[in-house]
């Protein structure tokens, strides 16, 4: 990637579900759409284990099921995906071999933070994903 197509949410340091504090932890996400003045039109589409927002965002076309016409889509990128923080892209302690195991749930957290803190969205019509990203 050349142009960076997507956002990144500084969450600061983050407690983790192991005990363990990721550093600097970040959020990478990209968005399609817009947010309608309800705010009732939200759909969280969380990456798979290992995929970017890039690998996913094909299902989003105007018409389809996950239409940015109707909907306000937002693609965040899971921990160790490599766009958010991950082995390849955080320092030490936690850099390469030594990156804290993350859970679904420390995902989900995040994610929410993001939708609150960053996006200002209380509340969602849908999750839409599959494998780690359908949890």
């Amino acid at each position: 990637m050349t142009a960076r197509d997507y956002e990144i949410f500084e969450l600061g340091d983050v407690a983790l579900q192991s005990g363990l504090t990721l550093r600097n932890a970040q959020l990478a996400y990209k968005t399609f759409g817009r947010l309608n003045q309800s705010r009732s039109n939200v759909i969280v589409y969380p990456t798979s284990y290992g995929a970017q927002h890039t690998d996913i965002e094909w299902l989003i076309r105007p018409g389809r099921a996950l239409d940015p016409d109707r909907y306000f889509i937002i693609i965040p990128n899971m921990f160790g995906n490599g766009l958010s923080s991950s082995p390849s892209n955080v320092g030490p302690p936690h850099d390469r071999g030594r990156f804290p195991g993350v859970t679904a749930a420390d995902n989900v957290r995040m994610q929410r933070r993001l939708l609150a803190e960053r996006l200002d969205i209380e509340r969602i019509a849908l999750v839409y994903g599959w494998s780690m990203g359908g949890q």
